[in-house]
């Protein structure tokens, strides 16, 4: 797979267990990336978060969505009534070099580079409310690097405090961001990918 990736999950202080969910999966030349965060903290949440994994996970492995604001959709409409999550999807299509994006609630994806670029998600709540879905896109090249957080990481970076660190090994990058902006009472999770094309 020509993307390196790393991620960390801390839970919120005083739970044993993260609320906070992710996938990366590869098929058929695209790569697809989720970043989850559901409502509240502790056992509860972190098993519906187990849960939506699972069902991504399926839903991408038997390829039962066109692109992913229909998954997205297909998937509040499965976990309508439970807690509810924000959640990012994005497919990063490798033929192409382009990637596609839909977001509901807190969770944020950014490209880094000398202009960082924000995708926000759009206000609702996966499995109670979301909008009509807006998608974002845009292109990646060699040694780009996609930077997806919950909100346990500030919205509000400074990037001139991350211009930095941003092209350092992935691990460097990730433990800077959740020391630097993590929010101790709140499930913090980061997830870098680096496109990596030879």
């Amino acid at each position: 797979m020509p993307f390196d990736w790393y991620s960390r999950s801390i839970p919120c202080v005083g739970e044993s267990e993260s609320g906070d969910g992710l996938l990366v999966r590869e098929h058929d030349n695209v790569l697809m990336v989720a970043i989850i965060d559901v409502l509240g903290h502790g056992q509860e949440a972190a098993h519906l978060a187990r849960e939506m994994e699972g069902y991504l996970d399926g839903c991408f492995n038997n390829r039962s969505f066109d692109g992913v604001s229909q998954l997205l959709e297909q998937m509040h409409d499965y976990f309508r009534g439970s807690l509810g999550a924000a959640v990012t999807l994005v497919s990063f299509n490798l033929r192409t070099r382009v990637f596609q994006g839909v977001g509901v609630g807190n969770t944020l994806m950014r490209k880094c580079g000398d202009d960082w670029v924000s995708y926000f998600a759009q206000p609702g709540i996966v499995g109670e409310m979301i909008p009509t879905l807006n998608l974002f896109q845009g292109t990646f090249s060699n040694n780009d690097r996609f930077l997806l957080t919950t909100d346990g990481i500030k919205e509000n970076l400074d990037l001139r405090e991350c211009h930095f660190v941003q092209y350092r090994p992935l691990p460097q990058f990730v433990s800077f961001l959740i020391e630097r902006f993590g929010k101790p009472h709140d499930d913090i999770t980061v997830m870098v990918l680096e496109y990596k094309h030879e």
